[in-house]
């Protein structure tokens, strides 16, 4: 029984870092104390760590409820309920990430995309290249998200850039840039909690019967962005 005790003792002190794992990550790379890189890694070690330190504590708690060992049973469920955040949240990850496609950017018009000017100059060096391949990407994203279709309005192309620059603000979108006469607006959108900087481009155009908005977002780091852009898109498209 000294066993498990001193077993279970090890996974209590394991616990508050295992926790911490997690905000210490985000917290550095907002500081800019190490690169997006290290604060994943951070994350997967801790969160795979408390899935084997959690398995540990309940195999050790299922043990000593049978022996009824109390003590021991209350610090491995103490133990086991802590550590299943970061184990479920490294887990639905996980199980979100590979459910959606490898893509750092999606459109509405994946045929002739939205480009962009002004924002050109703030995205840097080391960010996600612009080119989209919509012969192996536009699927890919069709399967994925195919509720990501083009904005038809009754709105004449004036009426219809107004409110699209009133609704990227409105979504906390910050407008670099817009043209009315090419139909053109460029935004960044800063995700919360990382200040991730991805950016909009929106085309709106003239059609017989009103306009068509279109849309296009890509984030500047990352090879996957898990739904973030077509989920701000969709935002978008609800809200305007």
């Amino acid at each position: 029984m000294m066993i498990t005790k001193k077993i279970i003792t090890i996974c209590k002190l394991l616990t508050i870092p295992l926790l911490l794992g997690f905000p210490l990550a985000v917290i550095a790379y907002r500081l800019h104390l190490w690169s997006m890189g290290t604060s994943f890694k951070i994350i997967q070690f801790t969160g795979y760590a408390s899935i084997i330190v959690l398995l540990i504590a309940i195999v050790i708690g299922l043990f000593a409820l049978f022996t009824k060992k109390q003590r021991v049973f209350k610090s491995s469920a103490i133990v086991a309920i802590l550590l299943a955040i970061p184990a479920v949240g490294l887990s639905l990850q996980a199980a979100k990430a590979k459910s959606l496609p490898f893509l750092h950017q999606v459109s509405t018009d994946t045929v002739s995309l939205p480009q962009f000017q002004a924002v050109l100059a703030l995205r840097g060096e080391g960010t996600n290249p612009l080119e989209y391949n919509s012969e192996k990407l536009a699927p890919l994203q069709e399967k994925a998200y195919p509720e990501l279709k083009p904005i038809i309005s009754n709105l004449n192309t004036e009426q219809a850039f107004n409110k699209a620059v009133d609704t990227a603000i409105k979504l906390g979108w910050e407008v670099v840039a817009k043209d009315i006469k090419q139909g053109m607006i460029e935004a960044v959108d800063t995700t919360l909690l990382w200040g991730f900087k991805d950016d909009v481009a929106i085309r709106i155009q003239a059609t017989d019967t009103g306009s068509k908005i279109d849309l296009r977002s890509i984030s500047r780091i990352g090879g996957t962005d898990l739904g973030a852009n077509a989920k701000r898109i969709k935002s978008f498209i609800s809200s305007f």
